[in-house]
């Protein structure tokens, strides 16, 4: 099943438009990409799954979908204006993958990381980041941030589909860096 969901997940990716316009940063288009993405992982997961996960911005704010994992970005959407794009979901607790935009000693960044519900203190909940992918935003490319993306999906899968937060929270602990709360 996870080779199966990491072929479709590649295949989804790769009909991700080009994002080309003379007008936009690269922060605009980063933020396109990613909303592309995240937009097909969404849809996939939900194929995969039976069961939607949350999308912030909505997937209805973000695009229409044609149907056959097409869909068009909404034009009237401010890209540079979303500070992030987050899927994600709770069970026993909240777990999300977020993709942003941030800069670092000057430079325009990338990254996705999940973002995973550890405890509460005085009744909030305590968010802690585990980081899949963190890059130049010169070097961005989708494809090598959803390469860092799939090993996690069988995990993030069999959370989704047996409403056990374990498998997600088990696998960022042991395979990715904590990177703060």
């Amino acid at each position: 099943m996870a080779e199966n969901l990491s072929k479709a997940v590649d295949d989804d990716m790769a009909t991700i438009p080009a994002v080309i316009s003379k007008d936009d940063t690269d922060r605009d288009r980063a933020m396109k990409i990613l909303a592309h993405a995240f937009l097909r992982l969404w849809t996939r997961l939900a194929l995969e799954s039976g069961f939607r996960l949350r999308l912030q911005p909505t997937q209805f704010s973000l695009g229409t979908y044609e149907g056959k994992m097409i869909w068009h970005l909404n034009d009237s959407m401010d890209f540079k204006r979303v500070p992030q794009l987050e899927l994600g979901g709770k069970f026993k607790k909240k777990h999300a993958l977020v993709a942003e935009t941030y800069e670092l000693r000057g430079e325009d960044r990338v990254r996705l990381f999940f973002s995973l519900e550890e405890e509460e203190v005085k009744n909030r909940p305590v968010l802690v980041s585990y980081l899949v992918y963190d890059i130049d935003m010169k070097n961005f490319d989708i494809k090598s941030a959803m390469d860092a993306v799939k090993p996690v999906l069988p995990a993030w899968l069999e959370t989704i589909t047996s409403a056990d937060d374990a498998p997600l929270w088990n696998y960022c602990k042991e395979k990715l860096e904590c990177v703060g709360i």
